[in-house]
């Protein structure tokens, strides 16, 4: 646990949201804070300046629980900073005097305009911060090209262009960039779900297909997260919730894979009549016809 308060991230993020927000608007969104956040602990590491910023890769990117610098930060994070549980704001009452170097707070301050020149409360800033970020720091190309994938299946489609059309793409360019060597125990269950959602691709349409599509990102998309949560991720203020994040993880493997080899087999039972037969050697083939795809690639 911490027992020592973190001045230096303190001065950060004041610094940061008084550039951004001088008149204590609640115009910044916590999503956007933590991509920012990510941004400049990014450019001041390459500055040789670490605020001891905690947080860690998850769903939609880089992400802060408010907890966490609950626990680091000199003053409680909640009361202070964030207002109606969605907008971060700077205190009302900013600390006078830091026990920081000057050369110090001078990069921080130096690399905040910078990061204001370039965003600033633009239209459409926080697209462009998260965008930024993952350019920079996203763990595996694989989470870049799964953004674009989410951004699809929630596109409601217009037009002549099916589902398929527009998924098939993202889904083969997904196919081999996934990090099997990082994530082997969760290799199988990935190409279950690329099986099963083409196999959804192939067989629906309409509200169902779109309903079933969802379901079934959601489902992949919040397993393999929690995977990469733990091993991207920083300055965690409490080890015990790491471990506690390695159970949930492997509990939620195998139950991960039952869910969409459930939606398969419904999906199959729906459409055809199978003896059966055979199945485990078919699920073998596939396996290894998705491997050659991938070393092909």
């Amino acid at each position: 646990m911490v027992t020592k308060p973190n001045f230096l991230l303190e001065y950060a993020i004041d610094s940061l949201l008084k550039t951004f927000n001088q008149e204590r608007k609640p115009v910044m969104k916590k999503a956007h804070f933590f991509k920012l956040m990510n941004l400049l602990d990014t450019r001041l590491k390459n500055q040789e300046v670490d605020i001891g910023l905690p947080g860690y890769w998850y769903k939609y990117g880089f992400y802060i629980e408010i907890n966490h610098l609950n626990s680091v930060l000199p003053r409680e994070f909640s009361k202070f900073y964030v207002i109606n549980d969605t907008f971060i704001v700077p205190p009302l009452n900013p600390r006078k005097k830091y026990e920081i170097l000057d050369e110090i707070k001078n990069k921080i301050d130096s690399t905040i305009r910078s990061l204001w020149q370039q965003f600033g409360l633009k239209p459409g800033y926080g697209a462009a911060v998260k965008k930024k970020s993952y350019e920079i720091n996203a763990p595996y190309k694989f989470n870049s090209i799964f953004q674009e994938y989410i951004d699809i299946v929630n596109r409601t489609e217009t037009g002549f262009i099916s589902k398929k059309e527009t998924l098939e793409p993202v889904l083969d360019k997904l196919l081999p960039e996934f990090p099997d060597k990082a994530f082997f125990e969760l290799y199988d269950t990935y190409l279950e779900w690329d099986d099963t959602t083409r196999l959804c691709l192939d067989l629906l349409s309409g509200k169902k297909e779109e309903e079933l599509i969802k379901e079934l990102e959601e489902l992949f998309w919040e397993t393999f997260s929690k995977g990469v949560r733990i091993r991207h991720n920083q300055n965690i203020p409490d080890p015990e919730i790491i471990k506690r994040w390695k159970i949930e993880y492997e509990y939620e493997i195998p139950r991960t894979h039952k869910h969409i080899e459930n939606i398969r087999n419904s999906l199959l039972l729906d459409k055809y009549k199978s003896s059966g037969k055979d199945e485990i050697l078919v699920k073998q083939l596939m396996k290894k016809a998705y491997q050659m795809s991938a070393e092909a690639n």
